[in-house]
């Protein structure tokens, strides 16, 4: 069946064509074809999003958001004793630490703490090599700033964020007079007194959420600690004896802190 409109002979069924009144077919007017690409355009870009969210693949990577940090601590810590020995052991460490962020990887730290241990007590007027006379608890404090460089930048990766540190402050001693150390002759008794602290290590941490984290460090110190003027007796068969030496100490800390 066909109709008749202005002089064209239309289609009246699905698959005709167009003829004119001459009976000459042609394709269909240019709006059609534009609104059928309109149409196919449209059909893919509405399925595009879903194709990308299909493809996307999670980073392991995550922006840290907070600046601040701030915790307490606890762990172990073993210290050189010196030539002689007279020099605090280490012990069990327990402290407190504050840190900032101040750009990309780089940040600043101030930690203070205490040490609690034995020191053994040294007669230098008796027989080198058994020169001991007992063992007496020693504690000494520390406060100290850092510089921190975080290895991921403001990023944790997995959740870890390592890092190392550097700095120094000042130890001191926080011991009672013991009574054994009263045996000794006054130029014979060691006194830790206070002394400069330099600190180098490092650690990582690891985001348990935004706010919360455990941190573990592994940090080297480096103390000096005065040798009594009784070990620099020549009566004594002391040679080359310098009044103060420097000490050595590994930290182990665990700590757990908060972000805001």
């Amino acid at each position: 069946m066909r109709v008749r409109l202005a002089g064209l002979n239309l289609p009246g069924a699905s698959g005709s064509v167009n003829r004119n009144v001459s009976g000459e077919e042609y394709p269909p007017s240019m709006p059609v074809r534009n609104l059928i690409g309109g149409l196919a355009a449209a059909t893919l870009l509405a399925s595009a999003p879903s194709a990308a969210r299909a493809q996307s693949i999670p980073s392991p990577f995550r922006y840290v958001d907070t600046r601040q940090e701030a915790g307490l601590f606890m762990g172990t810590s073993s210290m050189a004793k010196g030539r002689f020995g007279f020099g605090p052991a280490g012990g069990v460490t327990t402290g407190a630490r504050w840190g900032i962020e101040l750009s990309g990887p780089l940040g600043f730290e101030t930690v203070a703490g205490v040490i609690s241990g034995t020191r053994d007590v040294i007669n230098p007027a008796q027989v080198v090599g058994d020169m001991s006379i007992g063992e007496v608890d020693a504690m000494a404090g520390f406060v100290d700033a850092r510089l921190r460089f975080t290895l991921t930048g403001d990023r944790t990766w997995h959740r870890l964020a390592p890092f190392v540190v550097a700095g120094g402050g000042i130890a001191f001693d926080l011991s009672d007079d013991a009574a054994l150390d009263e045996e000794l002759d006054a130029d014979d008794r060691f006194s830790f007194g206070t002394t400069f602290f330099g600190t180098m290590g490092g650690g990582a941490r690891y985001f348990l959420t935004d706010r919360l984290a455990l941190r573990g460090d592994a940090v080297f110190s480096l103390w000096k600690i005065e040798t009594p003027p009784g070990f620099s007796d020549p009566e004594r068969g002391f040679t080359s004896v310098e009044k103060s030496e420097w000490a050595s100490g590994l930290h182990l800390t665990l700590a757990a802190v908060i972000r805001f």
